[in-house]
């Protein structure tokens, strides 16, 4: 937006990572359990993940999808529910707002599909749960799942490209294979969320800004002059 690169900090986003890391792994049940937490607007895309999901599920039968979030634009909710109606989508449920804490005990990994983002919140809370993602590569969601220079933790995930229903599908597919590669990401994914993006961390490097900035203008912590 023109302001200096130098002159610039990002602050990441964090969580509060005891509220989800103590959710254990879904038991194995027969069943591979697709969590996506989104509002019910456009730039979710949920049309791309009703028909990604179709896809998949014409050739992975224990496969459920279950999207959890209010409805921004009703307009836009009753077009996906129409959607999965004409396509005949089964196993996929539309729960509305739910507590995701307790929701996440029964899902096996989670999905996210915006055309847009910035740092998704909903991310880090399923890493924090120790359930891997597969995501679109918008926002820092790549950083995330792979880790900026110096991580050696690993790849938590997948990402495809906005808006490739197929490459969506076959992502969710590969995940769907394997329980183990799922604990296995999804432990990577617990362990850079405790390393870098917990709550506390962030609220630690907010207060070390604005007290170096007062420093440097010679202010108190209430913006008065000393």
């Amino acid at each position: 937006m023109g302001a200096p690169a130098d002159a610039c900090q990002v602050i990441p986003n964090g969580i509060q990572y005891e509220r989800f890391c103590g959710i254990p792994f879904k038991p194995d049940d027969g069943w591979v359990d697709i969590g996506a937490v989104v509002r019910m607007a456009p730039i979710k895309d949920v049309k791309t993940l009703i028909h990604a999901f179709h896809e998949l599920s014409s050739r992975v039968d224990n496969v459920r999808l279950h999207i959890l979030g209010g409805v921004d634009d009703q307009e836009y909710a009753d077009e996906c529910y129409e959607l999965v109606e004409q396509l005949g989508v089964r196993n996929l449920e539309f729960t509305g707002r739910v507590n995701v804490v307790e929701y996440m005990r029964k899902l096996d990994f989670t999905v996210l599909t915006s055309i847009s983002e910035g740092q998704p919140l909903s991310v880090l809370e399923s890493f924090a749960a120790a359930r891997p993602c597969v995501t679109t590569d918008v926002g820092c969601c790549r950083e995330l799942l792979e880790g900026e220079e110096g991580d050696d933790f690993g790849t938590a995930g997948f990402y495809v490209p906005p808006m490739y229903r197929e490459g969506l599908s076959r992502a969710m597919e590969r995940m769907c294979s394997s329980r183990t590669l799922r604990e296995t990401m999804g432990q990577i994914g617990r362990n850079r969320v405790n390393a870098y993006y917990r709550h506390e961390r962030m609220l630690d490097d907010y207060r070390k800004l604005y007290s170096d900035t007062a420093d440097q203008f010679g202010l108190n912590r209430f913006g008065l002059e000393r």
